[in-house]
């Protein structure tokens, strides 16, 4: 935006205030029920995941009934991991912020300027949420995931 010329050919020098947003920040009680209700949808989808799996190999081979299915401990944890960070990032990215935690909650997460995510920081958001102790930066006023991607999340505007 270009700053307005006034009469005697002077820049406005409060121009610049149209580009200004203000969020509300949501409160800790909100993203902690943010994180319950999508942790329980990742839980859901790796479930899901499993049983379609069993149906798969139950198809492919009903004889075999013995107790190994074929993943260890490591893969169920990479899984569970995966599953996570693709949520996250599908979600913030391709529904404008939003997980079914936050339009549960009425909150969605942008940058700090309110512009909406990219890919590219849905998906480093998404990435660092695996991160060790990150769960316990959330009684922060900003989780890690917030500060190391410039981000925040927002309670939607009452009008909306």
């Amino acid at each position: 935006m270009e700053p307005m010329k006034t009469a005697v050919g002077k820049e406005d020098l409060l121009g610049d205030l149209d580009d200004i947003v203000v969020l509300n920040r949501a409160s800790r009680g909100q993203r902690f029920l943010n994180y319950l209700i999508d942790l329980v949808i990742v839980y859901l989808l790796v479930i899901v995941f499993f049983v379609l799996d069993m149906t798969w190999e139950n198809l492919i081979n009903p004889q075999d009934n013995g107790p190994d299915d074929g993943w260890s401990e490591l893969s169920v944890a990479i899984l569970a991991m995966l599953a996570y960070v693709l949520y996250y990032t599908l979600m913030e990215c391709f529904n404008k912020g939003r997980t079914i935690g936050k339009l549960a909650t009425g909150t969605y997460a942008v940058f700090s300027t309110g512009k909406p995510l990219t890919f590219k920081t849905a998906f480093f958001r998404s990435l660092s949420r695996i991160a060790p102790f990150e769960l316990l930066s959330g009684f922060d006023d900003a989780p890690w995931h917030d500060r190391w991607t410039d981000t925040l999340v927002a309670k939607r505007p009452a009008d909306h």
